[in-house]
């Protein structure tokens, strides 16, 4: 905590206005916060252990892949048809669930579409083709990859590649918040440290409501893209949310999802399968040339989503 000059002067002129700058530095300040959610972070990482579900591991043709869905909030939301399971991600945040799915793997029958960052993790011959639509689709406005921007890249993924198998990534729910009262949340938002923190002008409740609206965005598009998809079609996400929860054994509440925070909110993510009578005739292929994201368009993106 940094103090103001002649501090110990100043406090004994005006000793309420100390204590309330003593609370305010305390309670307030993000650095503290963050240090606080730092021991929680190597409490988790020696006491605790993420899942070990493999995503592609699985009977399926096309993966739509929404980004920290609570399993909680979807059951709650969806009215997709299927049978609806649960799965405990293998790591709290999409740079953990990409190096531990993907990375060092090889899926040469696979093509990825994505509007996450982290495909800049990858290796150039992880997937037979990367759709990387983080660097020409971004809404600079809305400080992401709009839903319908991905649903229309899987449409044309299938048509081009009619015997690859299909993972598609979206970037919502993640913040930022896209209905109208989210939008609003998301411009008083302070982000720092990989994730979002309230200011007082933002409640908890607002919060949940903001994401929850989001979750509705994108089931909704989700719901439009799977009758223009053939083959079996698996919905989940790549980890959870926290929604003001409080983390352990630092009791502090926790927003979005920072790394290496093994909790339930953070692991536990919807599975739901929706089987087709038709299937794709899937074939392993060499992986197409392709230019890697240029590292500082990527660390862009990645800084408008606070993760720099």
């Amino acid at each position: 905590m940094n103090l103001p000059q002649n501090a110990v002067g100043k406090a004994l002129k005006n000793p309420k206005k100390a204590v309330c700058y003593v609370r305010d530095e305390l309670f307030h300040n993000k650095k503290l916060y963050l240090a606080f959610r730092s021991v929680n972070q190597r409490y988790h990482q020696r006491f605790r252990r993420p899942g070990d579900h493999d995503i592609m591991n699985g009977d399926w043709d096309t993966v739509l892949l929404i980004d920290a869905c609570r399993y909680d909030y979807f059951a709650d939301e969806s009215n997709l048809r299927g049978t609806l399971d649960d799965r405990i991600a293998p790591g709290s945040m999409s740079q953990e669930f990409i190096e531990r799915s993907f990375v060092g793997h090889q899926y040469h029958d696979t093509v990825y579409v994505t509007a996450n960052p982290f495909v800049v993790e990858l290796e150039y011959d992880t997937f037979h083709d990367v759709v990387n639509l983080v660097d020409d689709y971004f809404d600079s406005g809305m400080r992401t990859v709009r839903p319908e921007v991905v649903s229309a890249a899987v449409r044309k993924a299938h048509e081009e590649y009619p015997h690859k198998r299909i993972v598609a990534h979206y970037m919502q729910p993640h913040a930022p918040f896209l209905s109208d009262f989210g939008q609003t949340i998301t411009d008083a938002l302070a982000w720092r440290g990989n994730q979002y923190h309230l200011p007082d002008t933002v409640s908890v409740s607002d919060v949940k409501r903001a994401y929850r609206e989001n979750v509705e965005i994108v089931l909704e598009e989700i719901e439009d893209v799977i009758p223009d998809i053939d083959g079996n079609v698996v919905v989940t996400s790549d980890h959870g949310e926290l929604l003001g929860e409080r983390l352990f054994p630092i009791p502090i509440r926790g927003f979005e999802h920072p790394k290496s925070i093994y909790k339930e909110e953070l692991l536990r993510v919807p599975w739901l399968e929706i089987e087709s009578d038709t299937r794709r005739d899937i074939r392993s292929e060499p992986p197409k040339t392709r230019n890697p994201i240029a590292s500082e368009t990527a660390e862009k993106r990645l800084a408008q989503w606070g993760y720099l």
